[in-house]
């Protein structure tokens, strides 16, 4: 048996079948949900092309709630590719060598106030690429994770991602937002960079909010690197529990009647 699972950032399912680009990738939601055991939490999730913020009660989402952050995966590693460039200009860079050196060095910095020291001055890496280029490595790592609470570094008009999640959580009940707020669950690979949460919850502390938000840790029995598969981990336990009710597609299933038959006994 080979189970249907969303990859939030590729938006592909284990078996091949395509998923467009919805906002957001709803069964990568749930699958979240599942790995959390909780029913109801604001998620914070993202892919290549921006972050989605969703309200889920009692296991439902709430679409009217759900929020679109414009900056995602890719566009903070142009980002990186950016500030790499001008500081290594004769250094060429692939996307592919950008994007493993922002999952290896990209952090956010304390606040605001230790962000700006880092600008002013940062010790600096050396990193030897694979074709034997030698590039320097040193502000340039906090700019990554800053772009997610001052969006204005990418040039948008928009609030950091905690006023958005407060934003979001005060368009439902009034009676689900301390549950909400104190129930937030980030996922994807961006929420794993070095110093994100730490950040985030110093960022919460100062929140319009009357109700700080605060993160829901990952059961300790859970693997170390939940938060940027979530959405696997979530559907190797709805596998689990789907396969005995014979609500599971096999890939010779797949093979045989190809993506139409998702449709047909899933949906």
């Amino acid at each position: 048996m080979d189970a249907v699972v969303v990859d939030v950032g590729t938006k592909l399912l284990k078996s091949g079948f395509a998923v467009p680009d919805q906002p957001p990738s709803m069964a990568a939601l749930i699958f979240s949900i599942l790995r959390s055991s909780i029913l109801t939490a604001c998620f914070v999730t993202d892919t290549n092309y921006s972050k989605y913020i969703a309200s889920i009660i009692e296991g439902a989402v709430q679409h009217i709630s759900s929020r679109r952050f414009e900056i995602g995966g890719l566009d903070l590693t142009n980002l990186f590719a950016k500030e790499l460039g001008e500081s290594n200009p004769h250094v060429n860079l692939s996307i592919s060598d950008v994007e493993k050196l922002k999952e290896h060095y990209a952090c956010c910095s304390e606040d605001d106030a230790a962000y700006r020291r880092f600008q002013q001055g940062c010790p600096e890496e050396q990193h030897t690429l694979p074709d034997g280029q030698v590039i320097k490595i040193g502000r340039e790592r906090y700019t990554v994770g800053e772009a997610l609470f001052q969006p204005s570094i990418l040039g948008l008009e928009a609030h950091g991602i905690v006023e958005q999640l407060v934003r979001c959580i005060s368009t439902v009940s009034t009676e689900n937002h301390r549950q909400l707020l104190e129930n937030t669950v980030l996922c994807g690979g961006t929420a794993s960079m070095a110093g994100f949460e730490d950040r985030f919850q110093k960022e919460a502390a100062v929140s319009s909010s009357a109700i700080r938000p605060s993160l829901v840790k990952a059961p300790e029995y859970m693997p170390d690197n939940l938060t940027s598969n979530s959405a696997w981990v979530g559907g190797a336990i709805l596998a689990k529990v789907v396969f005995p009710q014979n609500q599971h597609l096999t890939k010779a299933d797949y093979d045989e009647n190809g993506p139409s038959i998702i449709h047909r006994k899933c949906f």
